[in-house]
């Protein structure tokens, strides 16, 4: 979890956050190395991420309102989750095979052609 009480900047210094990669350990990155995105409607979906400059694995961690607090008030970037994400989703989920048939029928120009024709 990144430290909020990491001691501030001096003048004119990127702020530096304490973090810590799963692989990789502890480490300090500057603040725009993170972003933020932040779950206005339900606080436990709120999460921070940020790519390890050791192993360049993406690290996405929860994030409390602690740690939303820390993070917007040293300059980290802010985003809302999008409320697509909040939605509910019905139906069976997408498999690979279903990518993969759907990736076929677009290579075809005269499937795709059919089906507009058809919808309009």
């Amino acid at each position: 979890m990144p430290d909020p009480n990491t001691p501030a900047p001096r003048a004119g210094e990127p702020a530096r956050i304490t973090c810590s990669c799963p692989v990789c350990g502890a480490m300090t990155l500057p603040a725009d190395s993170f972003d933020l995105v932040v779950c206005a409607s339900d606080a436990g979906r709120s999460f921070y991420q940020f790519t390890c400059p050791k192993c360049s694995g993406l690290v996405t961690k929860q994030a409390s309102e602690r740690v939303v607090t820390g993070l917007s008030a040293r300059g980290v970037r802010v985003t809302s989750m999008p409320l697509e994400a909040l939605e509910a989703h019905g139906g069976p989920v997408l498999t690979m095979d279903d990518l993969l048939d759907l990736s076929l029928a677009l290579s075809k120009s005269d499937a795709v052609a059919a089906t507009l024709s058809a919808t309009s």
